[in-house]
């Protein structure tokens, strides 16, 4: 496995993973994360959260350097719980994270526009989100508020 867990969760308070930007590390990251004590519902929010994140680092910010690396922490806290998501690849797109996309979704299938529509999911789904460029690191921080995620 190449998921290497940095800190073993103690009572699923904190989790930090590093691994490469690969689809197959990104995979079994997520299978470490929905390992933690959350409900069916609140492993929905978090993989379609965390899919959509990871992905988008494999896909686009690692494009020209696949053997990049991600690390991933999850703490839990009383409002929620709480992601650190850093990689080295390529910055987004100025604002991505916070601009609102419009489509014209009245079309055929095979014409609907590609991109945004991960980053609405994120929006609509966090609280909290953050993106910054620093130091040669993307870093990406938000929360899954404790409304959706269980109080263990």
């Amino acid at each position: 496995m190449n998921v290497q867990n940095a800190a073993k969760p103690q009572s699923d308070q904190k989790l930090h993973l590093k691994f490469p930007s690969d689809n197959l590390s990104v995979r079994q990251a997520l299978q470490q994360v929905l390992g933690l004590r959350l409900s069916l519902d609140e492993k929905s929010v978090v993989e379609i959260v965390l899919a959509e994140v990871l992905n988008n680092i494999v896909e686009h910010a690692y494009q020209e350097r696949p053997t990049g690396r991600i690390d991933l922490t999850i703490e839990r806290h009383t409002a929620g719980l709480d992601f650190l998501v850093k990689d080295e690849g390529l910055p987004l797109p100025k604002d991505l994270p916070h601009t609102q996309v419009m489509h014209d979704l009245n079309c055929a299938k095979d014409d609907l526009p590609e991109g945004g529509f991960g980053w609405l999911l994120v929006r609509e789904l966090t609280e909290n989100l953050h993106y910054e460029w620093r130091e040669g690191q993307n870093i990406l921080t938000f929360r899954i508020a404790a409304d959706t995620v269980a109080q263990n």
